[in-house]
């Protein structure tokens, strides 16, 4: 059954409650795979919110950041959302705007409104 944008909005808004972003190496297709590991990784806490401009969209609403590498981490080309900091429910995933290569030391940040999850 196709969503009318208000239930899209509704699907994405009960959907993006307590989630947590995670990096990958690659396309994390329907399973999450392709995860960063090792070198201090750990997936954050990120909260979405409608952004307004386009009801099938939600942008993050505060700040995501992960800690500093130490240890490389590949070329961060996806991110995903899952249910929990381990383990858990893997929801979806997109590319990254811009392919990173992360080393030692990089810190990885969305600002406010950055990151963009919509439905389809």
């Amino acid at each position: 059954m196709p969503l009318a944008a208000a239930g899209e909005t509704r699907v994405l808004n009960g959907l993006l409650t307590s989630v947590y972003v995670s990096l990958h190496t690659g396309d994390p297709s329907t399973s999450g795979a392709n995860e960063v590991t090792g070198g201090s990784y750990a997936r954050q806490a990120g909260s979405f919110s409608n952004s307004g401009s386009n009801p099938t969209t939600a942008a993050n609403s505060g700040a995501i950041q992960f800690p500093q590498a130490s240890a490389n981490w590949g070329t961060i080309t996806h991110f995903g959302i899952w249910s929990a900091v381990s383990g858990g429910s893997y929801l979806g995933g997109d590319a990254v705007t811009e392919s990173k290569a992360i080393t030692t030391g990089d810190v990885v940040r969305w600002e406010i409104g950055s990151l963009t999850v919509t439905a389809n």
